[in-house]
C-alpha cells in the first residue's frame, strides 16, 4: 500500500491582532487636564506643561481648569524677602532686599528658585539708579519696591529674571498734591490671577480728615490722581497729620491701613475706590497683640492675630443687627507645637507675632525673651485650616518680611480670551 505523502494539515495563520495602544499625544484635553490635576504642586505642573505647545495650550486655555489646580494645590511658598536693615545699614554699603528659600524637598520648587534672579541683578544694573532699594510690596509674583533718593518704583519678576517696568512716583503730575497736602503711605500691588501681565500700583495719602488715592496702571503707563475722601467715621483720636500706620495689607480686593491708635481701620475697595473706617475689636487694640488682614485659601478675608503664643483668626460677619464687624471665630494655643519644633531654645523666646497671610497661611516670627539676647528669629508657617505648625528657618529679624508665593506665569493663563504668548517668547 502506498504511503501517503501529502503534507500535514498546516496551522492556520494567526491574525495579527489591530494595535489598541493609546498614546499621550492621542489624549483629549479634557482626560490631559484630569491628569494634570493629580500632580503634586504647581512646580511640577508648570515643567510638564510647557514640555510641548500642545500640553501648554491645553492649561492656557482653561480657566476652570486652573481653579479646580489652585483649590487642590495651593500656590507654594517658595521663600521669604526681607527689606534692607534700616539704621544698621552702612550708608557706603547697596542696600538691596535679600531672599531666603524655604529650603523644602520638592526638586520641582527648588529648581524653580534655582532658575530665578532672587538676587535682582536687573536693578543692580540698572544705569543710572543708585543702589539703595526698598519693598513696599509682593503680590502675584511681583515684587514692587521703590528707589527715594531717585524717586523711582520698580516691578521685578524674580522667576523671569526680569524687570518688568520702572516708572517714576515722585513726577509732578502723579503725587505732587499727596506731597503737597498729606502724608504719603507706602505702595500696594495689586495683581490679576486671570492676566499676570498687568499690574497696578496704589498709593494714598491723608491729611487730618481726609484720605485719597493715586494709582498707577501698566496698561497705560500712566498715574491717575484720584480725589480726595473724607473719611466716612472719623476717629476721636489720633488725627493728627500721621494717625495711618506706614503699612499695607491687603485682601481680596480691598486694602487696608490701621490708624496709630489701633482702633480703626481704613479700608479701599479697589473696584470702586471708595474708602471706609471700621473700628476694630477690642483685644486687637492690645499694643502687644500684632495682626494682619489676609486670605483663606477660598480668597475670604481675614485677620490673624498673636498675643504671647496664642493666635486666633477673624472673618468679617453680619450680626443680628445688621452691621458688618470682624469677628472671633478660631483660637489656638501654639506653645506645645512650639517646644516640640523648637526644643530647648524655646527658652529663649516669649512669643509670636505675625509677619504675613497668605493664601489660607500665616506667617510667624518668634520674638526674644531680653532684647539684648542675640537669639534669631524663627519663622514658621501655619496652616489657617488645621493650625499645624511647620518650621522654615531662623534668621535675624531686622525689617519688614514679606512672602513669595510661586505664581502661574503668564505662558499657562489665556488673558481675557486672548491666547497665551508662544513657546520661547
Amino acid at each position: 500500500m502506498a504511503r501517503d505523502r501529502s503534507p500535514p494539515n498546516s496551522p492556520p495563520a494567526k491574525r495579527r491582532k489591530e494595535s489598541s495602544t493609546t498614546t499621550v499625544a492621542s489624549l483629549g484635553d479634557d482626560i490631559l487636564l484630569e491628569i494634570f490635576l493629580r500632580l503634586p504642586c504647581l512646580a511640577t505642573l508648570v515643567r510638564a506643561a510647557l514640555t510641548c505647545r500642545v500640553w501648554r495650550s491645553a492649561v492656557a486655555s482653561s480657566p476652570a481648569f486652573r481653579r479646580r489646580f489652585r483649590e487642590r494645590h495651593p500656590a507654594p511658598l517658595l521663600g521669604l524677602v526681607f527689606n534692607p536693615p534700616g539704621a544698621v545699614q552702612d550708608p557706603a554699603l547697596p542696600a538691596f532686599p535679600s531672599f531666603v528659600p524655604t529650603r523644602g524637598t520638592d526638586r520641582d520648587q527648588a529648581a524653580a528658585v534655582r532658575g530665578g534672579d532672587f538676587f535682582l541683578t536687573s536693578l543692580q544694573e540698572r544705569p543710572g539708579v543708585h543702589n539703595g532699594w526698598e519693598i513696599h510690596d509682593c503680590r502675584g509674583g511681583y515684587v514692587l519696591l521703590a528707589n527715594g533718593d531717585q524717586e523711582t518704583m520698580a516691578v521685578v519678576n524674580p522667576l523671569a529674571r526680569r524687570s518688568v517696568r520702572f516708572f517714576d512716583f515722585g513726577h509732578k503730575d502723579t503725587l505732587e498734591g499727596n506731597r503737597t497736602y498729606g502724608v504719603v503711605r507706602r505702595a500696594c500691588l495689586l495683581c490679576s490671577d486671570e492676566d499676570p501681565t498687568s499690574f497696578r500700583v496704589v498709593i494714598i495719602a491723608h491729611d487730618k480728615s481726609r484720605v485719597r488715592a493715586t494709582v498707577f496702571s501698566s496698561a497705560t503707563g500712566e498715574w491717575s490722581l484720584r480725589p480726595w475722601k473724607h473719611i466716612p467715621a472719623r476717629p476721636r483720636h489720633g488725627r493728627g497729620k500721621w494717625w495711618i500706620q506706614n503699612s499695607n495689607m491687603q485682601a481680596n480686593g480691598f486694602l487696608y491701613w490701621v490708624s496709630k491708635t489701633r482702633k480703626y481701620m481704613v479700608t479701599l475697595d479697589t473696584a470702586t475706590m471708595d474708602f471706609s473706617v471700621h473700628e476694630l475689636p477690642i483685644f486687637l487694640q492690645n499694643q502687644h497683640c500684632t495682626f494682619v488682614v489676609g486670605e483663606m485659601k477660598n480668597d475670604e478675608a481675614c485677620i490673624v492675630y498673636a498675643i504671647n503664643f496664642t493666635v486666633g483668626v477673624l472673618f468679617r460677619r453680619t450680626e443680628s443687627d445688621g452691621v458688618d464687624r470682624w469677628v472671633l471665630e478660631r483660637v489656638e494655643l501654639l506653645e506645645t507645637q512650639l517646644v516640640q519644633l523648637l526644643g530647648e531654645v524655646m527658652e529663649n523666646y516669649n512669643e509670636v507675632q505675625v509677619v504675613a497671610v497668605r493664601d489660607g497661611f500665616a506667617y510667624l516670627a518668634t520674638s526674644e525673651k531680653l532684647s539684648d539676647s542675640g537669639a534669631p528669629s524663627w519663622f514658621l508657617s501655619l496652616c489657617l485650616e488645621t493650625m499645624i505648625l511647620e518650621k522654615l528657618f531662623q534668621r535675624t529679624r531686622d525689617s519688614s518680611v514679606y512672602p513669595y508665593v510661586m505664581p502661574w506665569p503668564p505662558s499657562l493663563v489665556g488673558n481675557y480670551g486672548r491666547f497665551a504668548p508662544e513657546d520661547g517668547t
